[in-house]
C-alpha cells in the first residue's frame, strides 16, 4: 500500500475518534474544556504520557543522543521519571482546588488564589509566549516525518498541513477529543519505539554488535562528562532538577490535573509514569548512539532516528515508526493548542462566549503556525535547542508562584508578581549571553532567581508589615 495512503488512513482514524469523541462531550466551558472533569485512572495515564511525549521524544533525542552520547538518558530518562514528584504535589493540590473554586486554567488558579488580576494576565502571556514554540515543533517534527516517508522535502507543506489535521482534533471535541485520540496515539507510539530500537538493532547486526560499532567509532559517547564536557555533573544535576520542576508547568500538563475524575485517577499517574519513562526513553537514545557507528550521514540531527529506521528495518517497521512518531508529536500538539486555546478565551476577560472563542482561537493559531513554517523557520535549528533555549527555561520561572499559590496564598501578591518577571529577565539575558550560566541548564538559573525573588519580596514585606509604627 502507498505511504500516502497509510498515512491518509491514520489520519482519517484520529479525526474519527475525535469526531465520536465529541459527540460525548459538553459544549460548556467545563466541559469543553476540561472534559467534565472526568478523566479516568487509564485514560488520564495515557493522555498525559502522550501529551509530554513530543516530536522530541521520537527526533530531538535521537538527534541529541548522536551528539552527546547515553549521558543523555541520564540527563531525559532519569529527569522525567523524576516529575511525578512534583505530579504529587501539585497535581493533588491543583485538583482540589479546581474542584473546589471551578478553576480551568493555571493563570486563573494562580491569579485567583491571590486575587490579583495583573498577575492572571501575567502568567497568561508567559505560558503564550513560551508555549508557542513548543508548538512550533511539533510541526516541524511532522515535516521532518513526512518528507522522510515521501522521499522528497516537504518539510515546510507536510508541517502546515499537519497542523492543520490537529486543530481539527481540538475544534472538534476539545480535552474529550484530546484525550481520547491521546490513547489512540500513546499505545502506536509506545508500540512503535519498541518496534523501532528492536528492528534497527537487529539490522546492524544484534544490539552487542550495533554498541561495538558506536564504540569503536566514538567511544566519546559512552562515558561521562562526553564529547565537548556535555555531561559535567552540575549540568547533569540541573537537568534532573529542570524536568521535576519544569513539567508540571506546562500548559497542557497542567490543564490535565483539573481533567481528573478522583484523587484514584492521578495516583496511578504518578505511580505508572515513571515505569513507563525510564523503560521507553532508553530506546532513542540508543539509536542516536548506535548511529555513530553505522555509517550513514545525516542532514540534521532530528533525522538521525528516521534515516537509522529506513535503512536497518524493514519497510513496515518504518512506516509504523513514522506513524508512532506523528502519534507522539499530534497528541502533544493537540494538548498544547487546546491549553493556549482555553487560557486566551478564559483568562482575558473579554466576556465572550468561552466555547466559541476557544475553538475560534485554536483555528487561528493553527493558520498562525502555518504561515511562520511556511514563510520564516530556519528548519536547520534542532529541536532539543529550540526548546531548551525557549519553552523550558521561560515555563520554569512559573514553579516558585504555583506553589506559593498553592501552599502560601497569604503571601503579598507582589512575591510572585516580582518573581516571575526577574525570572523571566534572567532568560532574556542569558538568551542574548549578557549572563553566563556557568554550565547549567538555563531554566535552574531562572527558576533559581525566581524562587530567590519570591523569597526576598515575601520577606521584606514581612519586615515591614511588622514594624511598630
Amino acid at each position: 500500500m502507498s505511504p500516502l495512503l497509510i498515512l491518509g488512513a491514520y489520519l482519517g482514524l484520529v479525526v474519527v475518534v475525535s469526531f465520536v469523541a465529541s459527540k460525548k462531550a459538553a459544549f460548556t466551558p467545563e466541559g469543553f474544556f476540561l472534559a467534565g472533569r472526568s478523566l479516568g485512572p487509564l485514560v488520564l495515564f495515557l493522555t498525559m504520557a502522550a501529551t509530554n511525549f513530543s516530536a522530541f521524544f521520537f527526533l530531538g533525542f535521537a538527534g541529541a543522543a548522536y551528539n552527546t552520547g547515553l549521558g543523555q538518558y541520564g540527563i531525559m530518562g532519569v529527569g522525567t521519571a523524576l516529575a511525578p514528584v512534583s505530579f504529587y504535589f501539585i497535581g493533588r493540590a491543583v485538583w482540589r482546588l479546581g474542584k473546589r473554586k471551578g478553576y480551568l486554567t493555571a493563570p486563573e488558579l494562580i491569579g485567583g488564589e491571590f486575587n490579583s488580576p495583573f498577575l492572571r494576565k501575567l502568567v497568561l502571556v508567559v505560558m503564550v509566549v513560551f508555549t508557542l514554540p513548543y508548538l512550533l515543533t511539533q510541526a516541524v517534527g511532522a515535516g521532518i516525518l513526512v518528507s522522510s516517508l515521501l522521499g522528497i522535502d516537504v518539510l515546510r507543506i507536510g508541517g502546515a498541513i499537519m497542523i492543520v489535521v490537529i486543530g481539527a482534533v481540538v475544534i472538534l471535541g476539545g480535552m474529550k477529543a484530546s484525550a481520547w485520540s491521546d490513547v489512540l496515539q500513546g499505545l502506536v507510539m509506545i508500540l512503535a519505539m519498541l518496534a523501532a530500537v528492536i528492528f534497527v538493532a537487529r539490522g546492524l547486526g544484534g544490539f552487542s554488535e550495533a554498541g561495538l560499532r558506536a564504540f569503536a567509532a566514538a567511544p566519546e559517547h559512552f562515558a561521562r562528562p562526553g564529547p565537548g564536557e556535555a555531561f559535567s555533573l552540575t549540568g547533569w544535576i540541573s537537568f534532573l532538577v529542570l524536568w521535576t520542576f519544569v513539567i508540571p508547568m506546562f500548559p497542557q500538563m497542567f490543564s490535565r490535573f483539573f481533567t481528573a475524575r478522583s484523587l484514584r485517577s492521578l495516583r496511578a499517574t504518578i505511580w505508572l509514569y515513571p515505569l513507563l519513562v525510564s523503560f521507553l526513553f532508553i530506546a532513542p537514545v540508543l539509536i542516536g548512539v548506535w548511529a555513530r557507528g553505522s555509517g550513514l550521514e545525516f542532514s540534521t540531527p532530528d533525522s538521525v532516528l528516521p534515516a537509522m529506521v529506513a535503512h536497518f528495518a524493514p519497510g513496515w517497521v518504518y512506516m509504523l515508526v513514522v506513524i508512532g512518531a506523528l502519534a507522539a508529536l499530534m497528541s502533544t500538539a493537540d494538548s498544547q493548542l487546546l491549553a493556549l486555546a482555553t487560557m486566551l478565551a478564559n483568562d482575558l476577560g473579554l466576556g465572550w462566549n468561552q466555547v466559541r472563542a476557544g475553538r475560534w482561537i485554536a483555528a487561528v493559531l493553527c493558520a498562525v503556525v502555518a504561515f511562520y513554517l511556511l514563510t520564516g523557520f530556519d528548519p536547520q535549528v534542532g529541536i532539543f535547542t529550540l526548546l531548551t533555549q525557549t519553552t523550558f527555561a521561560g515555563l520554569a520561572v512559573l514553579m516558585p508562584s504555583a506553589l506559593a499559590a498553592l501552599y502560601m496564598p497569604r503571601l503579598p501578591k507582589a512575591a510572585p508578581i516580582v518573581s516571575i518577571l526577574v525570572g523571566e529577565a534572567v532568560v532574556v539575558l542569558m538568551r542574548v549571553g549578557l549572563l553566563p550560566t556557568y554550565g547549567l541548564a538555563d531554566g535552574v538559573i531562572a527558576l533559581a532567581a525566581a524562587a530567590l525573588a519570591l523569597g526576598l519580596v515575601a520577606g521584606w514585606s514581612k519586615l515591614i508589615l511588622h514594624q511598630p509604627a
